[in-house]
């Protein structure tokens, strides 16, 4: 051990320091009591004995990382699935065309909607074109918020209705004092998709305002002896007019 020439140089220092003549010019020296060079030499090797304690490091504590779990998110594709008959038309209104009619429990898958209204773009079942549908009678699911704004197309220019056209008509007179009362029964052919209504003429006066789309009307009138009555129908919209050709009958 590296400490035991020290406390042997020690030593010997001290012993020597005893055995020195002593003068009488000098200082004195301190003595050292003969008695306590045994205790100062045990505690010396006392303290050379005991080891130095080691400071332990204090271990870093081990950092767990946990890892996020990637969440990938899922797709449907967004439809619309009808629970009425509905008119999808080349553009988001009624002043566009139709272009066929979705039936009720028909699903067609939407292509885009037009921002700030209840107008779809879908596709047509069955073929790669689209057409616009108004959400009225429709239910939709899958990740709509994934499909684009649209912008729609140019409103067509106002024109009036292609006029209706004759199916049948049939009447049957009851005899009255002077003439006869005539059961008169008209059906035609809606032949537009934008009229506003349907005017009934009796012998060139209006009788009766039907809304669009209608296609029949039942009338009874007094027809006086050896005269005739005459029918025609009227579609109208914003932009005109167009009717059937006149039918007349007579009940003698």
């Amino acid at each position: 051990m590296q400490k035991q020439p020290l406390f042997i140089l020690i030593l010997a220092l001290t012993l020597a320091a005893c055995n020195l003549p002593k003068r009488s010019t000098a200082t004195p020296v301190a003595q050292i009591d003969q008695s306590l060079v045994g205790t100062i030499a045990a505690m010396t090797l006392e303290a050379m004995a005991t080891p130095t304690p080691t400071q332990t490091p204090t271990p870093t504590p081990a950092v767990t990382i946990t890892q996020t779990p990637t969440i990938t998110p899922t797709y449907s594709a967004p439809t619309l699935l009808f629970n009425g008959n509905t008119n999808c038309r080349k553009g988001p209104g009624a002043e566009y065309e139709v272009v066929t009619v979705m039936r009720s429990g028909q699903k067609v898958e939407a292509a885009g909607r037009l921002e700030k209204t209840n107008y779809w773009l879908v596709k047509q079942p069955g073929s790669a074109e689209t057409c616009w549908v108004a959400d009225d009678f429709a239910q939709s699911s899958g990740s709509l918020h994934l499909l684009p704004t649209v912008t729609a197309p140019p409103a067509p220019t106002p024109r009036p209705p292609n006029p209706p056209a004759w199916s049948t008509w049939n009447y049957t007179c009851d005899f009255a004092s002077g003439g006869s009362n005539i059961n008169m029964n008209l059906v035609w052919t809606d032949r537009s998709n934008d009229e506003g209504g349907y005017l009934i003429y009796r012998n060139g006066q209006t009788i009766a305002n039907l809304g669009p789309n209608a296609t029949t009307f039942t009338d009874v009138a007094y027809v006086a002896a050896g005269q005739a009555v005459s029918y025609k129908v009227e579609a109208y919209n914003k932009s005109g007019s167009a009717s059937t050709s006149t039918i007349s009958a007579t009940c003698q």
